[in-house]
């Protein structure tokens, strides 16, 4: 057993094994993501295909990850975590080998969907492996690395995509990652825990599976394409409304089905309803931030893509050391104010932009505090508003509360970007008179996502909860509730 620093709770070894197993997964995911954007151009030429043909690339597989979460997380619950979890990792890998060999541009797409259906599985199943091998006291510093590594993933994917693409071409950037998935796969098998919730034995909902996912996708689908196909086409708008319908029916469905597929009884639970608001607002404005200081770079600045990778890069590196240390002191001292800081630190990254950048460029005096203070407040941010939702939830709760959470924020994700496009205009990149609107944007919804966080979620750490609630935290590994636990 290895003990908690200050605290006293002691984290058994094997948690420490399955963290690890978890981390490289999702490094996987999150570096395929960023890698894929670097090799655009050389697909591009490779495939002799359009920019419009190699958007689907990314639209396909974001669009595919969101609308499955919620069924993944489901299905997580009846068929046992560690196979769920397994089978992903498989099929991500799987997805990655096709993608290596795949002969035109319509092939990748369809090779992406195949990597979007496993990666849609990690996310929820990942942390419901996780977070039962720790004591509640340490549970919060496992999210925080967690999300270090899923940082670190982002900070270095361009660096490490430029490198596979100029050495064996933009394949290597998908075999790469095979090697690495088939080792979790075998680590998997032998130091996981399967565990299922033991009342998921029942039919599953057969209208609420298909109403969650086309709902889901609509809407995703609507958000990220309404740049190209126009934000009142008729395509937009009809995909937009027929997704806004069905949210509501799978409310209603749910509300109704003894196994639904969203768990409505989360929301009872005070710290899971209001990190999700949270989760809503940080999630508008954290990808089209990025998204925006992209452009600011290479747009406004004119920047060379490889200069523009380097100006971004103190933001994430800042931001996995910044999750580390997030993790550790949510244990002791709660998400709450945690999340607000790091909330303030955003809003303070993106107002000295609004009062600093001036068209012609000054990196070190203009835009390199303003990449201090985003990575600092994001990192704490991200890692407190990924644990706070799981904080006060049971065992048997953690796949469908991740998955619920996850889902909401990726839909946001997509409204985050598509109100930076749209409230630049046109070709309003390159003219700093634009920026304004956007960086208000990301402030009010940085500065929503933290005044929701400091007013209304329950202060105190987890654990401080919990033993004032007149019981005892939850040991790691134990089968605790509705959730049957099998070593193997």
């Amino acid at each position: 057993m290895v003990r908690g620093p200050r605290d006293g709770a002691e984290v058994p070894r094997r948690a420490w094994v399955v963290l690890a197993v978890v981390c490289v997964s999702i490094f996987l995911v999150v570096i395929d993501a960023s890698i894929v954007n670097v090799a655009f151009p050389t697909i591009g030429a490779d495939l002799n295909t359009t920019d419009a043909v190699l958007s689907w690339i990314l639209t396909a597989y974001n669009v595919t990850v969101a609308s499955l979460l919620l069924l993944a997380g489901r299905t997580a619950d009846r068929l046992g975590r560690k196979r769920v979890f397994l089978i992903s990792v498989g099929v991500f890998t799987l997805g990655s080998l096709l993608c290596s060999v795949a002969p035109d541009a319509t092939s990748l797409i369809a090779f992406r969907v195949v990597q979007a259906v496993g990666g849609s599985a990690i996310f929820p199943s990942s942390l419901a492996l996780v977070l039962p091998e720790f004591p509640v006291e340490r549970r919060s510093m496992a999210v925080g690395i967690w999300s270090a590594v899923a940082g670190f993933g982002g900070a270095v994917g361009p660096s490490a995509g430029a490198l596979l693409i100029e050495l064996f071409g933009w394949r290597g950037i998908f075999w790469a990652t095979v090697p690495f998935g088939a080792a979790v796969v075998v680590l998997g098998r032998r130091y996981l825990t399967e565990a299922r919730v033991a009342s998921e034995n029942g039919r599953l909902d057969v209208i609420g599976v298909p109403v969650s996912v086309l709902g889901v996708a609509l809407v995703l689908l609507a958000v990220v394409q309404a740049e190209h196909w126009g934000y009142t086409s008729v395509r937009t708008l009809t995909l937009a409304c027929v997704g806004l319908v069905l949210l509501p029916v799978l409310v209603w469905r749910s509300r109704r089905h003894p196994s639904p597929v969203l768990d409505l009884s989360l929301f009872a639970v005070r710290s899971f309803r209001v990190a999700t608001a949270a989760t809503i607002f940080f999630g508008c404005a954290f990808l089209g931030g990025f998204f925006l200081n992209s452009l600011l770079l290479q747009r406004l600045w004119e920047w060379p893509v490889w200069k523009t990778g380097l100006g971004l890069s103190p933001s994430p590196l800042i931001s996995v050391v910044a999750s580390w240390l997030a993790g550790r002191a949510a244990d002791r001292l709660g998400h709450r104010w945690l999340t607000a800081a790091g909330c303030a630190l955003c809003v303070a990254s993106f107002s000295w932009q609004f009062w600093r950048v001036e068209a012609s460029p000054d990196y070190v005096s203009d835009f390199l505090p303003a990449m201090l203070m985003l990575g600092a407040g994001a990192g704490l941010a991200i890692t407190c508003i990924t644990a706070a939702p799981l904080s006060d939830l049971g065992s048997e709760q953690f796949a469908m509360g991740n998955a619920t959470a996850r889902t909401l924020q990726q839909l946001c994700y997509g409204v985050g970007v598509a109100a930076v496009v749209a409230l630049l205009g046109t070709g309003g990149a390159a003219d700093l008179a634009r920026y304004p609107r956007p960086w208000i944007w990301l402030i009010c919804a940085y500065g929503l996502a933290g005044v929701t966080m400091a007013l209304f979620f329950p202060s105190g750490s987890a654990a401080g909860r919990a033993h004032a609630a007149g019981g005892a935290a939850p040991k790691p590994s134990s089968s605790t509730g509705r959730t049957r636990s099998r070593r193997g």
